[in-house]
């Protein structure tokens, strides 16, 4: 089968397949709707069934509660945050026998990017979205970064990466050299939080940036508002846990199931016991050429680097105060510690204590001035050693304050004609980062239709669903979904043979038993 072109689809609607029938595109002040290169796009009426679920109605197409759809009649509709709203085409069709015909979402509801764009995923890879496309259709999930509650970076579902359609695409330049394809009226995040359409944005303007390192094989991702990395793999542990995946434990780790650190999908990261998870860690890692000596010093060099952030030093502190305290505490070592306090109170006796007492305090008074002396000159000679050098270096590498960029858009360009254009769905969080570093609104309505068979006909009845948190406001007598053609054979039996119960529908239509 083939994609037929305008010349074939004007010809098929004079002969009666589209009415009424526009031969051209119409834009003006509208989404566009009318004859395209290679399709044709659909207006909606201004009918309208929304779903409201005010009776805790479970959605089940073989025995629709119609008591959920509140009848509507009106210029516009606004479809409340994860719900959908039923209309149907204003124009009629008849569907030659030799043809099939495919509705695609309108870009301008979808908001789009092309399908070479690429998305920043916890894996640690970033396929185009032509490609989630295709895995997606076999199965696969994908989870993200997004910025959740309170300007919070979190793990997200990335769900139904799909093809749009064709539409008219933007080239944004940003100041690392990356280029994003967009359609004009794509929001991305700015710096302060707000949004801008792709069209409005202009050279200078900031926007949301991802940042991400490596922190001893662990990713580390920035926190644009609390302004800390934190790791991507307890981003991913939260995700499980809003999931009801597993439930919050005291003393446990997180662990990667397949032991590869920045595969922080989800499903890769379980909770361990945390005696058990470092002891599987030791037999795994600590070999017969395991070096005791290079391991302490690897662990000494990242203390001291997480040491230079007083808000991890604070918490740190707190952690082990905690930690002490629980200790001191537990019942089960309650008669050890009465042991050891009757042993020492009979150990000594109260001369003896008194004597180490003063012993002590001489030695603190008589060595204060040599101390502080040998400290100032230890951290001189620390100051101008290679060893700090190189570790400040590391510092400032995991800060990501060296070779940083802010994300700033240095060029908006037109790219000629029309492109194919994809876009995806955020469920949780309504925006996604890409892998250039920003972030933007996902996908906001989803248009469902069933495939047009070969004979038949009627009013075409539209599914949108809204997949953002927010309301989505969708307009009648203007373009909602766009349909392509495809010719081949006449098959042996057509819709209109085998009286198919939704043929020559009129309005909206319920499913059917």
């Amino acid at each position: 089968m083939s994609i037929r072109p305008d010349k074939w689809i004007r010809e098929r609607a004079l002969e009666g397949m589209i009415t009424p029938f526009e031969d051209g595109l119409v834009r003006d002040g509208v989404i566009s709707y009318g004859l395209s290169s290679f399709g044709y796009d659909l207006r909606a009426a201004p009918e309208w069934r929304i779903f409201v679920n005010a009776f805790n109605t479970v959605v089940d197409p073989k025995h629709f509660d119609t008591r959920s759809l509140v009848e509507q009649t009106g210029e516009t509709c606004i479809i409340p945050p994860n719900s959908f709203a039923l209309t149907r085409s204003i124009e009629y069709l008849r569907i030659p026998e030799d043809t099939m015909v495919i509705a695609l979402g309108k870009s301008s509801y979808a908001r789009c990017f092309s399908g070479e764009t690429r998305v920043a995923l916890v894996d640690g890879t970033s396929p185009s979205l032509a490609e989630m496309a295709e895995r997606h259709l076999a199965g696969e999930m994908f989870w993200g970064y997004s910025i959740g509650e309170n300007g919070k970076l979190i793990v997200s579902l990335l769900d139904s990466p799909r093809l749009i359609g064709r539409d008219s695409l933007l080239a944004l330049t940003l100041d690392d050299g990356s280029t994003i394809e967009a359609t004009p009226d794509h929001d991305f995040m700015c710096r302060d939080g707000s949004w801008k359409e792709a069209g409005a944005l202009r050279p200078g303007d900031s926007l949301m940036p991802l940042y991400r390192s490596v922190f001893r094989g662990y990713e580390m991702v920035h926190q644009p508002m609390a302004g800390f990395y934190e790791a991507t793999h307890r981003l991913a542990d939260d995700w499980n846990l809003r999931s009801g995946i597993y439930e919050d434990q005291t003393s446990t780790h997180r662990h990667h199931v397949d032991h590869d650190r920045r595969n922080n999908n989800p499903w890769n990261i379980v909770r361990m016991d945390a005696s058990e998870h470092i002891r599987y860690h030791n037999a795994d890692s600590y070999g017969g050429d395991f070096d005791p000596v290079e391991h302490g010093a690897a662990i000494k060099d990242a203390l001291h680097i997480r040491s230079q952030d007083l808000a991890w030093r604070l918490e740190r502190d707190r952690q082990q105060r905690l930690r002490a305290e629980r200790f001191w505490h537990d019942p089960k070592y309650e008669a050890k510690r009465k042991e050891l306090l009757q042993w020492h109170s009979e150990r000594w006796t109260e001369s003896e204590r008194e004597f180490q007492r003063q012993r002590i305090a001489r030695f603190w008074r008589n060595n204060t001035e040599a101390r502080l002396a040998q400290g100032i000159r230890s951290r001189a000679a620390w100051a101008t050693s290679p060893e700090s050098r190189r570790q400040n270096q590391v510092i400032a590498a995991f800060r990501g304050t060296q070779g940083r960029v802010n994300h700033k858009v240095v060029g908006v360009r037109e790219l000629k004609g029309e492109h194919e254009v994809y876009c995806l769905t955020v469920p949780e969080a309504g925006n996604f980062a890409l892998e250039a570093g920003v972030f933007v609104r996902n996908c906001g309505i989803v248009a469902n239709v069933t495939p047009l068979e070969p004979g038949w006909e009627g009013h075409v009845t539209l599914e949108l669903s809204n997949t953002t948190p927010l309301p989505a406001k969708v307009y009648a007598n203007e373009g909602i979904v766009q349909l392509v053609f495809f010719q081949g054979e006449r098959p042996e039996t057509t819709y209109r043979d085998r009286k198919g119960k939704y043929q020559g529908q009129k309005g909206v239509t319920l499913p059917k038993l």
